[in-house]
């Protein structure tokens, strides 16, 4: 007779991860789909928190007592595959695979947002834009874990394909409606409570929807705050958008800034001296706004060396060559093109075209 082993929570959990960590895997080469990756990534991050959670306190089928993590009960299963019998719910296989598909989500997860912070000084971590931090070796440790665990998940599926067609177990079939058929003596007391599935749902959607809805959430969020300088700097932003778009006083620091307008006659190959009265307001905004030192790092500037020059710029700017730019008929200098808070000065990773 048939009985059931996965409750309707074990199966939500169960195929909600899937479609989070193979969707987040999918758009993670994709610069301009970052928010998109993290929010999917950090939603199947909440979701081995619940599932961990369920292995310790939850439906039985889910807890603890349904995995075979002897390493003998591994061995045998491998040595002798066709005739290894299972002696719990989850075969030592798919068990290892589990705990370790969820612990490798939890690296990932921990180093996309030690990355995000370092680099962009964004989200939970975002002190450690300051810190002397190479994000260069955080992002190889978070694309090395999202690698081993796409593979790990790949070796899942093979293995659950090759259980259910070799030893024809009909485990798809249970990994879908959750019963199993046993012999009567071996009948266990399972639940299937709706509403502790419709409760996990709900919190995963609610969850969801928070980091979907409220773009300056607690991963997301900057340190820098937007400034509408249209309004609070008048001077600068419209003398400034006659020929370009407009550079917000954070960027550099304010000696940088001082020192090109102090050279406007040489600015940058053209001349964009101004009358006394217009350059002495322009400087007053400067002092208001600018910053002994910049937010985003950048190094001081000679006044003809554009910021497109700088090694920081370089370094946030890594994965797209010239082609890119080529391709898409951006110039270099248009940050704006790409960085939608641009101009009220924030370079926010999560606020991309």
């Amino acid at each position: 007779m048939k009985i059931l082993i996965f409750s309707y929570t074990t199966r939500i959990l169960h195929f909600l991860f899937a479609t989070f960590i193979l969707s987040s895997y999918l758009l993670s080469d994709i610069p301009s789909l970052l928010w998109l990756h993290s929010t999917l990534g950090i939603a199947a991050l909440f979701i081995v928190l619940l599932r961990v959670i369920w292995f310790l306190f939850g439906e039985e089928g889910a807890k603890i007592s349904s995995f075979d993590l002897k390493y003998k009960s591994l061995k045998y299963y491998i040595l002798e595959y066709f005739c290894f019998k299972n002696s719990k719910i989850r075969n030592p296989a798919a068990s290892y695979s589990a705990i370790l598909m969820w612990i490798l989500t939890f690296l990932v997860g921990i180093t996309g947002i030690v990355f995000i912070g370092a680099k962009y000084g964004s989200g939970l971590l975002s002190f450690l834009y300051f810190r002397d931090i190479d994000p260069h070796f955080i992002k190889e440790m978070h694309e090395l874990f999202g690698n081993l665990l796409i593979l790990t998940a790949g070796l899942h599926v093979i293995g659950v394909i090759a259980d259910n067609y070799l030893k024809q177990s009909g485990i798809v079939k249970t990994m879908l409606d959750g019963t199993i058929k046993v012999k009567a003596e071996n009948i266990l007391p399972f639940s299937n409570s709706k509403l502790t599935a419709i409760f996990s749902t709900s919190l995963i959607l609610l969850f969801i929807l928070y980091l979907v809805s409220y773009r300056d959430n607690i991963f997301f969020n900057t340190q820098v705050s937007h400034n509408d300088y249209k309004s609070l700097a008048p001077v600068m932003y419209a003398e400034c958008k006659e020929c370009h778009v407009f550079y917000p006083p954070n960027l550099t620091s304010l000696q940088t800034q001082m020192n090109i307008l102090n050279n406007l006659e040489n600015h940058f190959g053209t001349d964009a001296s101004l009358d006394n009265k217009t350059l002495a307001l322009i400087i007053q905004e400067t002092k208001l706004f600018g910053k002994i030192k910049s937010q985003y790092k950048f190094e001081d500037l000679e006044n003809n060396e554009s910021i497109t020059k700088t090694e920081q710029w370089k370094h946030f700017h890594e994965e797209f060559d010239d082609n890119w730019y080529v391709e898409h008929k951006i110039k270099r200098t248009n940050c704006k093109a790409c960085h939608i808070g641009f101009e009220d000065g924030s370079i926010n990773p999560f606020e991309i075209k």
